[in-house]
């Protein structure tokens, strides 16, 4: 996040003599004064707009009469709102709205409960626990935010060894909800061979198999946020995902594990 500000106020620096800005292209059109491009890489972006969880919070922005044509997004209502001059007005309504029947964030939504094996430590830079950093500079581990569950050297004598690491959620009951999902997201950075990343789902307390999600091999590094779709048939889900990892120039972290439906 703190990239995407420098490159924001760095293009608006570079472009102050000029009339149009884009973001993601040096060739935003004649009739916008903003363009923001989709493609990122060989990625494609969208654009998140400014978000509050109630109306109570929507009501905390100071918007005066000369504000008129400010957005907001209402997450718990599902609204896209619009300052009119005088009050918000709803220009859109989601019809269809995800759910979220578990979470852990390690913040402030833990509503998902998890046991881990072994224990959680942090000793002599030997990390398996809930740190808000890992890294730094351009190996910073920064898809996550806040705090998040921090792998580091986890081949060690301080808590460690050359086993499997461990957290193992509890079951969430999902049958109140269509199209279940399990999210979580990850950032990997340089692990290498032995170094890996496996999950399991478990529908109703059978295991549906181990599954590798990072095969560790020449500094290999990946980021990204992985969904995984419930059958319709199972009535409780819970996730194990373990990690294992030897050396401290390398290390990873998880974080905003989600079950959710709609």
């Amino acid at each position: 996040m703190k990239r995407i500000y420098v490159v924001i106020v760095t293009l608006f620096i570079s472009n102050v003599n000029v009339s149009q800005v884009g973001i993601g292209t040096t060739n935003p059109s004649h009739a916008a004064m903003l363009e923001v491009s989709a493609i990122s890489g060989t990625d494609y972006k969208g654009l998140m707009p400014p978000r509050v969880a109630t109306q109570t919070e929507r009501d905390a922005i100071n918007a005066t009469s000369i504000d008129s044509g400010l957005l907001v997004f209402v997450e718990n209502t599902g609204t896209f709102e619009i300052w009119n001059g005088i009050f918000w007005e709803t220009i859109y309504t989601l019809s269809t709205q995800a759910q979220t029947l578990a979470f852990q964030d390690f913040d402030t939504n833990l509503s998902w409960n998890y046991t881990v094996t072994p224990a959680f430590y942090n000793t002599a830079g030997d990390i398996w626990d809930t740190v808000a950093s890992l890294g730094s500079g351009t190996s910073a581990i920064d898809l996550v935010s806040g705090y998040f569950l921090g792998c580091r050297d986890l081949n060690n004598p301080n808590g460690g060894g050359n086993i499997f690491h461990e957290i193992a959620f509890v079951n969430v009951a999902v049958s109140g909800v269509v199209n279940a999902r399990i999210a979580f997201d990850y950032d990997v950075f340089e692990f290498d061979n032995g170094d890996d990343v496996r999950y399991e789902l478990f529908y109703d307390d059978v295991g549906q198999g181990q599954v590798v999600l990072i095969n560790g091999a020449g500094d290999y590094s990946e980021e990204g946020t992985l969904i995984l779709n419930i059958p319709g048939s199972v009535t409780n889900v819970r996730l194990t995902l373990g990690i294992i990892q030897n050396g401290d120039a390398d290390f990873a972290g998880f974080d905003n594990f989600r079950v959710y439906g709609q």
